[in-house]
């Protein structure tokens, strides 16, 4: 699952980039640039893929991605600008590229977090994941506590729950004399 994960990861990015790069005014990446932009995203996203990772490292790998990409792609098929626009080229294509690799990170972030919520529901035994199927499919949760049985009229209090009981609250107020 490691690699495929990572091949996602690869596709979205190269294919944004490269996207991106085109709709920006550059001309059409070559077949052998995009695949070895792949094959470096590829391996970035291999590597890190070893396990569940939150959104600090895939928004900054999704970041580091496009910026790598860029380059590539700009070094072999530069964008056609304008002399007067040259000085703004530089910053509305990272800013374009930073937008671009947040909203992306963002969406595989979600797609890893959902990734392996289906492990972790995977690995666990069978009767509570039908339970949660059940409780999914009918709409109504079970409750969370079950009540006292009559024959049980005993109130359960003891030191811990009685000095709970007594901090309940605002503080009280003392009078100044």
């Amino acid at each position: 699952m490691r690699l495929a994960r990572a091949t996602v990861f690869a596709t979205v990015c190269v294919v944004v980039s490269a996207g991106g790069h085109v709709f920006a005014g550059g001309k059409p990446v070559a077949p052998g640039v995009l695949i070895l932009g792949s094959l470096g995203t590829l391996a970035l996203a291999y590597l890190l893929g070893g396990r569940e990772r939150g959104p600090q490292v895939v928004l900054g790998a999704t970041i580091a991605a496009q910026i790598l990409l860029h380059e590539l792609f700009s070094g072999v098929a530069p964008v056609a600008v304008s002399p007067d626009a040259h000085a703004h080229s530089g910053l509305g294509m990272t800013l374009a590229h930073l937008v671009v690799a947040v909203v992306t990170g963002w969406w595989l972030y979600r797609g890893e977090n959902a990734f392996w919520l289906m492990v972790r529901l995977w690995g666990m035994p069978p009767l509570p994941v039908l339970r949660w199927l059940l409780v999914l499919s009918t709409g109504e949760s079970a409750p969370v506590r079950q009540a006292v049985p009559e024959s049980e009229p005993r109130v359960h209090c003891s030191l811990e729950f009685a000095a709970a009981v007594h901090r309940r609250g605002p503080p009280m107020l003392s009078r100044a004399l």
